[in-house]
């Protein structure tokens, strides 16, 4: 009498093999899940969210807004496009203010160190 396909035949030993092949596979799932849960525990003490939240909530409610503005698909508007720009000149203006003073005050010292009657040295 033939064997059908999927059916099993008592003593082959494929039975055995294929419960301990899902023993170690439930292991191996029950291993990563702790694994996981470690991971976002340790993560969650490295952030601290709530600490942060408690210590200054309204940088936490503007990051919020922020992360879901990006998140809406808010990075490739023309908003967006003007904002950086803004906060690109006003984040360089800073930078380039102290050595434009400076190189202004120093031609500023040789104009008047050059010119007769300007605070340069008089001799009287």
């Amino acid at each position: 009498m033939p064997i059908e396909p999927g059916s099993t035949s008592k003593g082959n030993g494929h039975d055995s093999d294929t419960l301990q092949h899902a023993k170690v596979m439930v292991d191996e799932a029950r291993a990563f899940g702790r694994s996981l849960s470690d991971s976002a525990q340790s993560f969650t003490q490295a952030v601290d969210l709530r600490g942060r939240v408690s210590r200054n909530p309204l940088a936490m409610i503007a990051a919020g807004l922020g992360i879901g503005y990006l998140l809406g698909g808010g990075l490739f508007t023309p908003l967006t496009g003007r904002l950086v720009r803004y906060g690109m000149r006003f984040a360089i203006l800073p930078l380039l203010r102290g050595p434009l003073i400076a190189m202004a005050g120093s031609a500023g010292a040789a104009a008047a160190a050059g010119a007769p009657g300007r605070g340069g040295s008089s001799g009287g």
